[in-house]
């Protein structure tokens, strides 16, 4: 290719050549028609074709592949590896939910409404979270590797809905589960979450987080696996105060430090592949309330490393004094 594109440059460079012998046998309109021509020509000469782009005059504009400072040439040396962890990571998630979920007797494809269920809908609420997650995650990668805002939105939320739906595909197949439209609701609203945020300031100030302890349920036994011990689990309704505050008063109240509204359940099993349930649930709901914090704001470092790292962080709950306010009430110095 590039010896082609040398052979065209070279009968290019001499029909040039003899058009300036005579300049006043050109016309204006010409000569200008014919140095445009020649410029562009320089250029692919000066460059690999690949890398060439237009902008919405026209014009040609070169992107060398050597310099260091383009913001826009998109970083396949990072996002090669990226695709290739998402692979892994996915053949590892399938064989865990092989081993937790996907053991039990098979059927033909059926959905099933699983609205609150034994677990009173807790897990719903790790669809969405799990769906925000994977969006936030896609596209803080997609754009680290200059693929642009709109692109890095759309394939971050396609990316989070397909890695999501291909478990309820699994789901479907086993008599125990089912695909769940409920679950699916889930993780397309988690999906697309992040982005309306991004729409709709004063979304923006609201989170949702999660925190986990063993319960005594999983400590007893009575569940083979963490990821399915929904007792230990909470779900936490952050909300950012300062920036809900108004102007002459937000300055009273720290910036890193957030009010949450948390939701759990206990008593859901009686025992081993027991449940406390007969058509409906019988735990408990709880309801807690709780202070929570940004992580980035408290330590507001220069790194960027350090900052990433901090913003992930934030999107979990961390140990904080809470006050649960249902079913009955109980006074936490710290609760996770």
């Amino acid at each position: 290719m590039k010896q082609i594109i040398t052979i065209i440059l070279f009968i290019n460079f001499l029909s040039f050549d003899i058009y300036a012998i005579d300049k006043s046998k050109i016309e204006g309109s010409l000569l200008f028609s014919e140095l445009s021509r020649n410029r562009i020509m320089f250029q692919l000469m000066q460059s690999n074709p690949q890398n060439l782009s237009f902008n919405r005059f026209g014009n040609t504009e070169n992107v060398t592949t050597e310099s260091k400072n383009d913001s826009t040439k998109i970083k396949w040396e990072y996002l090669g590896p990226f695709i290739g962890a998402v692979v892994i990571t996915n053949a590892t998630i399938y064989y865990i939910f092989k081993d937790a979920y996907w053991n039990e007797e098979r059927t033909k494809f059926h959905t099933f409404n699983d609205w609150n269920n034994a677990d009173m809908n807790i897990d719903k609420l790790g669809h969405f979270y799990s769906g925000m997650l994977l969006t936030r995650a896609s596209y803080k990668i997609l754009r680290a590797t200059n693929v642009p805002q709109k692109e890095s939105m759309i394939f971050s939320t396609l990316s989070s809905i397909f890695f999501q739906t291909q478990i309820e595909i699994h789901d479907a197949f086993y008599k125990k589960w089912g695909w769940s439209w409920w679950d699916f609701g889930g993780n397309v609203l988690g999906a697309i979450y992040p982005h309306l945020q991004f729409y709709i300031e004063p979304l923006k100030a609201i989170n949702l987080k999660w925190s986990y302890h063993p319960s005594p349920a999983y400590k007893k036994g009575w569940y083979d696996y963490w990821i399915k011990d929904y007792e230990g689990f909470t779900y936490y309704l952050t909300f950012d105060v300062n920036s809900i505050l108004p102007s002459s008063v937000d300055k009273f109240w720290p910036d890193w430090l957030n009010i949450a509204f948390g939701y759990g359940v206990e008593k859901v099993k009686l025992g081993k592949n027991k449940w406390n349930s007969s058509g409906k649930p019988l735990g408990d709901r709880e309801w807690y309330l709780s202070f929570d914090y940004s992580l980035l704001k408290i330590f507001n470092p220069q790194s960027k490393f350090l900052r990433e790292v901090l913003e992930l962080l934030d999107n979990f709950h961390f140990p904080a004094p809470a006050v649960r306010i249902s079913p009955s009430i109980i006074w936490y110095g710290i609760y996770f």
